[in-house]
């Protein structure tokens, strides 16, 4: 997607996403969003159904948690789409490892 997007901000915190946005995410009624929060910004993600995702992968080491594979899904996400490589990724990995902890305890 090139160029910049902008919505405004209701008073009740909703906002529509441009066409854009929507397009390059793929996005249909009905779809959910993921948002880890990063200390410059907001990385937003469509989110896939578990099944999706059988078989792309191989893997022949011991069993991951699940908060194992949310912590590394945000990790690959943020460096993808920062391009960082420095102490900020770091920073934003911690963080994002938290919201991920913080979910997993309330369910």
């Amino acid at each position: 997607m090139e160029g910049l997007a902008e919505s405004v901000i209701t008073s009740k915190g909703q906002t529509t996403l441009p066409k854009k946005v929507r397009d390059a995410l793929g996005l249909q009624p009905g779809d959910k969003l993921r948002y880890a929060v990063l200390n410059k910004g907001v990385l937003m993600l469509k989110v896939q159904p578990i099944e999706s995702l059988k078989g792309i992968l191989h893997y022949d080491g011991p069993p991951k948690t699940l908060e194992d594979m949310q912590r590394g899904i945000i990790e690959g996400a943020t460096e993808w789409f920062t391009g960082r490589g420095d102490a900020e990724e770091e920073e934003a990995r911690r963080t994002a490892g938290h919201a991920v902890a913080e979910e997993a305890a309330r369910k």
